[in-house]
């Protein structure tokens, strides 16, 4: 089974609603606006249909539809429940991490199998802010360990939207605490940590509950601050093969739509036509990854991880 483990489900009108919240300075307020007046071609594009036939023209089995930052998990289960092919996509819902009281987040938690969905995420720490240690939080940590819910973070450099980010909270070391707390609860880190992908490395080496989704924004491998330092990323993707971290490796692409629309290619230009032309996959490759890890990366962990 091939699972792309990081695909998101965009709509326009959930994304301002919540988004609206984040835009806390002057900087992302300029941003949202610049958002708010640009047409969302990926979701008027994005049916059932496309999705499927994108699926099938790049040769993977099922799709994780992630809603977070600014995303609905009503909205995705709304798609995924109501239309054709429903079981070739994942669902995966968004919880407020900013206001955990006052937004009912714990209650949120529980909604999430309800609603048919499989994890939490993909929560960007950074954008908000808020920092994944807060015990105010643990609630929200307590209940999805008990429902066995993976929780996805984006702990790493986020490129665009820029102007909401806030770089202090990037750091996958921030979920130490976390993890040493709720030991029985997968962390799944998005884009393999990208500059931060050392910390990673060494997160993954102390605690068993950590796991790396291996996109990255420009969808290869990344390397210790964005390649300032002298080491491939078929050097970086070796060393965690090694160090035995083929359980806990997932691939994902981080399409934000149907692989085969002009702006998803665009945005995306690494992510190629086919799972054979994707640059992480070509890795793989390259390196000799074993047929049993890579069967492991490519869906197998992630169907494990999710129960699929």
């Amino acid at each position: 089974m091939i699972v792309d483990c990081h695909g998101h489900f965009i709509q326009k009108e959930s994304f301002l609603r919540i988004g609206k919240k984040y835009a806390t300075d002057e900087l992302a307020k300029r941003a949202y606006e610049r958002i708010r007046q640009s047409p969302n071609e990926v979701e008027l594009a994005t049916t059932h249909e496309t999705w499927v036939e994108s699926l099938d023209q790049y040769g993977v089995d099922k799709v994780l539809l992630q809603t977070a930052p600014f995303g609905s998990s009503d909205g995705v289960a709304e798609f995924i429940n109501n239309g054709p092919s429903s079981d070739r996509f994942v669902g995966i819902a968004n919880i407020d991490m900013m206001d955990p009281e006052g937004s009912k987040s714990v209650q949120e938690v529980e909604r999430v199998k309800e609603l048919g969905l499989k994890g939490i995420g993909e929560l960007y720490p950074s954008i908000g802010p808020w920092d994944p240690a807060d015990e105010k939080l643990y609630p929200v940590y307590e209940k999805a360990q008990e429902l066995e819910l993976p929780i996805m973070l984006h702990l790493s450099y986020e490129s665009y939207p820029a102007s909401f980010v806030h770089l202090r909270y990037d750091d996958p070391y921030l979920l130490d605490p976390v993890l040493r707390n709720f030991p029985d609860l997968p962390f799944i880190i998005c884009h393999m940590g990208i500059d931060k992908v050392h910390h990673l490395y060494i997160l993954m080496k102390a605690r068993k509950n950590v796991y790396a989704e291996i996109s990255s924004n420009s969808v290869h491998v990344p390397t210790p601050y964005s390649g300032f330092f002298n080491i491939t990323p078929q050097q970086v993707m070796e060393k965690f093969i090694n160090q035995g971290f083929a359980d806990r490796l997932m691939w994902g692409t981080d399409v934000r739509g149907p692989y085969f629309l002009k702006e998803q290619q665009n945005l995306k230009p690494r992510c190629g036509k086919t799972i054979e032309e994707n640059n992480v996959v070509k890795i793989l490759d390259e390196i000799n990854v074993s047929e049993e890890d890579k069967a492991k990366i490519l869906g197998e962990n992630a169907k494990r991880l999710f129960k699929l």
